[in-house]
């Protein structure tokens, strides 16, 4: 039984890796900025990959192994899975929500800050930032999410 669980563990933290991977190389590789709701979009994978790393961790205790997984990644991907609906919601004008600009503010004085405000690209989390003309990045996060929760589930009322 443990060697099902440990191939679980596995599979969240390469998958939390793999997204975290390809989102950061699109936005420092292929200059796809994103948005406020983007970045907290991401906190899900990290929780889920430092669950799944401490999980590697705890050898001797079945019980919190088995503890954190099903109460813990459950919740993590199912929390994650709702935001991103938000996020797609939103961008989709579903409905409304945030529509603030998002941009990384380094400057120390007013010279600084006003080059640093005019060299930065506006990001409206109300516009979708879109993936070969097709599918919006957050609309793919609700596909991963949805994936991971699936499992996640599975396992929860699988007996490990």
């Amino acid at each position: 039984m443990n060697i099902i669980l440990n191939k679980y563990i596995l599979v969240n933290l390469v998958a939390s890796f793999l997204i975290l991977l390809t989102v950061y190389i699109l936005q420092y590789f292929f200059n796809m900025a994103p948005c406020d709701m983007c970045i907290k979009e991401r906190y899900p994978y990290y929780i889920i990959g430092i669950l799944a790393v401490i999980n590697i961790f705890i050898d001797s205790h079945q019980i919190l192994k088995t503890l954190i997984i099903k109460l813990l990644f459950i919740a993590t991907s199912f929390f994650g899975f709702l935001y991103s609906i938000y996020h797609v919601g939103i961008e989709r004008k579903f409905w409304t929500g945030r529509t603030e600009c998002s941009g990384q503010n380094t400057a120390l004085d007013i010279e600084a800050l006003s080059a640093q405000l005019m060299n930065t690209p506006i990001i409206r989390c109300d516009e979708a930032t879109l993936l070969f003309n097709l599918i919006s990045i957050a609309e793919l996060n609700v596909v991963a999410m949805t994936l991971l929760l699936i499992l996640n589930a599975f396992v929860l009322y699988k007996k490990i």
